[in-house]
């Protein structure tokens, strides 16, 4: 159940955002204190709460504005200690959030100063206010707030007619009007205070919010000034180390540019003695190096002259065992048909005279009888037999017969894929036109209108 002080409620706020995240009634903020219940979501963080205080009328009396950090498991650091109570009975007021002045105490108000550092300034933005904030959570009651309603007394006496004189009637008006006058006239004034008040906490709180962007910035500042400050010493002692070095590097080319000096003195003299002692040594090592060159290549000559002649030889032989070989091929050959024709007459000519003869079957000539003089010749290349005895030649013949096995239009397109269609068998070679009797109809006529272009 809710809090009551002095017939006041109390509740904790806890800000994410210049939104407010999360709503606490104060014996729930009081658990999370005494380390029950954890806050992972403001794990390693320090987030900022405000503790108010809320009349019966649901309206903010008054407001504490202070930092709570977190350990790493989400629990309150042990080593937090803010008297909210002891503050918000100490502090000065605020702005009027429905039920008068509040009592406020923020950054820019605190009454403790040892206290300060603890606090944070509302967000006084007409965009994102802290104060609008609070009325709203407040006026919404999602912490259902268990208050009290006012029960306003009915008036149970009848109004008497008045029964003074016309002069009572007008000073009693003009003393009514008076404190008429007095009475709106002190509460002009307390709203004058007041938002003179509002508006003071609000400089005080800008004025601390600028001042702390200027100490960061100041902070900034000092920090580049103090990494430049290091670069330049460091570059400082670069270069010094580079000037140190430099003239190291120096003075060594110097001390070996005077050892090169002396070196190059020395053996241009000792070259200049062995050239005049020994010019006579080099002309006789020149001479004899040209007649061993001489030698050298007069031996190398003869050598390759005798290798052509031994490659001549050998071509002139190997052209002799070829036209041997050759003449001998032609020899066996006819010797071959020779023997078939001689083995084959006795056999044949007995089957002859026995009635016998041998047939075999040829495309496009159906069952041919070969005679006995024509063996050899249809046993070599039946396929060319075949074309003479049809009448054609040979490439006519291979060409029905391939359209023979697969009539189908052989047209290619410009893309080079076949026609494929099927178009009706040539029985016979003779009859057969390539270019014409394998092609469709389609392709036919293409061929034909061609043709009549070109004449």
């Amino acid at each position: 159940m809710p809090k009551f002080t002095a017939e006041l409620l109390e509740a904790v706020f806890l800000f994410q955002d210049a939104q407010i995240s999360r709503e606490l009634l104060y014996p729930e903020f009081e658990a999370i204190l005494d380390g029950f219940i954890p806050f992972p979501d403001f794990a390693n963080a320090t987030a900022k709460a405000t503790y108010v205080q809320i009349d019966q009328s649901l309206c903010v009396t008054g407001a504490v504005f202070f930092l709570i950090s977190f350990d790493e498991t989400g629990m309150v650091d042990r080593r937090w200690n803010v008297p909210l109570r002891q503050l918000i009975d100490a502090t000065g007021t605020g702005p009027d959030m429905g039920a008068g002045a509040i009592r406020l105490a923020c950054y820019s108000q605190c009454p403790i100063a040892w206290h300060q550092k603890n606090l944070w300034d509302p967000i006084m933005d007409s965009g994102s206010s802290s104060f609008v904030a609070m009325r709203k959570a407040v006026k919404s009651n999602r912490l259902g707030l268990i208050v009290k309603k006012p029960v306003n007394a009915e008036k149970t006496k009848a109004e008497k007619p008045s029964t003074k004189p016309a002069a009572d009637l007008v000073r009693e008006k003009a003393v009514l009007e008076k404190k008429l006058h007095d009475h709106y006239a002190q509460e002009l004034r307390d709203k004058m205070a007041m938002l003179i008040k509002e508006q003071r906490l609000r400089i005080a709180t800008l004025m601390n919010q600028h001042q702390a962007k200027i100490h960061g910035m100041q902070h900034e500042h000092q920090q580049r000034v103090l990494a430049y400050q290091q670069k330049y010493q460091e570059f400082e002692q670069q270069n010094r180390d580079l000037e140190e070095r430099n003239r190291a590097l120096k003075d060594s080319l110097d001390t070996q540019a005077n050892k090169i000096e002396g070196m190059r003195e020395y053996f241009a003299h000792k070259l200049k003695a062995a050239q005049s002692g020994e010019s006579n040594q080099i002309q006789i090592l020149q001479e004899n190096f040209a007649l061993e060159m001489d030698a050298k290549i007069r031996a190398a000559t003869a050598e390759l002259h005798e290798m052509l002649d031994m490659r001549e030889v050998e071509l002139f032989y190997r052209h002799q065992n070829e036209a041997a070989l050759k003449e001998e091929i032609v020899h066996l050959k006819r010797d071959q048909q020779q023997l078939l024709k001689n083995s084959g007459d006795q056999l044949l000519e007995r089957l002859t005279k026995s009635g016998i003869n041998l047939v075999t079957f040829l495309p496009g000539l159906g069952e041919t009888a070969v005679p006995l003089d024509d063996i050899g010749v249809f046993l070599e290349d039946p396929q060319a037999y075949a074309a003479d005895k049809t009448g054609v030649s040979e490439a006519i013949y291979l060409a029905w017969h391939e359209h023979h096995q697969s009539p189908c239009c052989n047209a290619v397109d410009p893309k080079g894929k076949a026609c494929g269609r099927s178009i009706p068998i040539i029985e016979t070679p003779v009859e057969f036109h390539p270019g014409e009797s394998d092609r469709c109809s389609h392709h036919q006529s293409v061929v034909y209108s061609r043709v009549a272009e070109r004449r």
